[in-house]
């Protein structure tokens, strides 16, 4: 990895220079994991220890921080004259900061398990699998997206460890209501734009979508809403076992 001050403004959507890419699973990397996940760590256990007050700020500034940091990532490409179709926010994650930004100034059935079930888990597997680990570390579009995502399993982590979120099996439906809307808008972009919103035309390399990709072939979008539908099981079930014993 080879870097120089030339590479700390770069937009992810200009060619990757050659060298100056972190590298998936590098040790540094790996190093960014360990760092994000203290960061986590710490606004978790803060919020699990602060009065209603003071959670309220919490949820109130980690909500502004990631609209902020979108908004400043739209308006940084905008200003470069580097903005382009896969700029705009239409992926999983962009819908889970509004998500996130709504919530945290009315927290409602909607957003608390859309976040729950499609927001936390999606955030990771960006910052695990980063299809931006070509890019330079030491760059503001790297760190605003590895910040952004962060905050994003750190907001539902705290609500969980806290308790001011508990998963409603009955909420599934609004949670499959507005999957459907922004992966219909992203699939709308993509046939307009040639852009691969939602990863439902290509799956991010080095991820396991581009495994899943693989071996599903022209199945793939089926593929993954069947693989959705498991791993919203797998997060409901616990929560749902839990309701029925203390209801019986």
């Amino acid at each position: 990895m080879t870097w120089s001050w030339d590479h700390f403004f770069v937009p992810q959507n200009q060619p990757a220079l050659e060298g100056a890419g972190f590298g998936l699973f590098s040790a540094v990397h790996l190093g960014v994991l360990v760092l994000l996940g203290l960061a986590v760590a710490v606004l978790v256990v803060g919020y699990r220890r602060a009065d209603r007050d003071r959670r309220r700020v919490l949820r109130l500034s980690v909500g502004w921080t990631v609209l902020m940091l979108e908004v400043l990532r739209q308006a940084a490409y905008v200003a470069t004259g580097t903005y382009t179709a896969e700029i705009v926010p239409l992926h999983a994650c962009a819908a889970a900061t509004l998500a996130v930004f709504v919530d945290a100034l009315r927290p409602n059935r909607w957003t608390g398990d859309f976040l729950y079930a499609m927001g936390w888990w999606g955030a990771l597997a960006a910052d695990v699998f980063p299809d931006w680990a070509d890019q330079p570390l030491l760059n503001v579009f790297t760190w605003q997206s590895f910040a952004i995502h962060a905050l994003i399993v750190g907001y539902v982590l705290m609500l969980l460890f806290g308790g001011d979120l508990v998963p409603d099996v009955r909420n599934l439906w609004r949670v499959a209501v507005l999957t459907a809307v922004f992966a219909t808008l992203g699939f709308l972009a993509n046939r307009a734009w040639g852009t691969n919103f939602w990863f439902l035309d290509t799956g991010a390399p080095g991820s396991p979508l581009e495994g899943i990709q693989t071996l599903a072939g022209p199945f793939y979008v089926p593929v993954l809403i069947l693989l959705v539908a498991l791993v919203w099981t797998i997060l409901y079930l616990p929560w749902v076992i839990r309701a029925y014993r203390r209801r019986a």
